[in-house]
């Protein structure tokens, strides 16, 4: 568990935790009020504990969710994505186009059809460089 309110509230301003009736504390208790983040950690951010701390792993994650504006890479004209449905391949290319890597899609079905609910953009070990996505996913479009 993170064990001061600055980090807790630096880390929530970005990934909270809907699930929780009060915010976080440092005070409270961390099996129930960071279990989320115990398992984002345990999933995701071990695999560079060589490398970084639990705090410098969310740090790190913070500084990469704003290193492209994938709002506006879908968005930008000059992409063409035809609006208000695109295909798969016109997401993945407009987004590989702008990244220089692959990104990984992943769908919902939703009434018969899948909607895309999240983009991953995949990094090297330390997150200097953005890199092509490979992980097969069951939420995969």
């Amino acid at each position: 568990p993170l064990k001061d309110q600055r980090s807790i509230d630096q880390r929530d301003d970005y990934w909270y935790d809907y699930s929780l009736v009060n915010p976080p504390s440092a005070k409270g208790n961390w099996r129930t009020e960071q279990s989320f983040w115990a398992h984002e950690w345990r999933v995701h951010g071990t695999c560079s504990e060589n490398n970084f701390n639990q705090r410098g792993y969310f740090i790190l994650a913070k500084r990469l969710m704003f290193t492209y504006d994938l709002t506006s890479i879908l968005f930008n004209p000059k992409n063409a994505i035809p609006l208000p449905w695109p295909r798969v391949s016109d997401v993945m290319s407009a987004i590989s186009k702008s990244t220089q890597a692959r990104p990984e899609l992943r769908c919902h079905y939703y009434e018969n059809s899948k909607i895309l609910v999240e983009v991953t953009l995949c990094y090297d070990i330390l997150g200097k460089r953005v890199i092509n996505c490979t992980r097969p996913s069951v939420w995969i479009c």
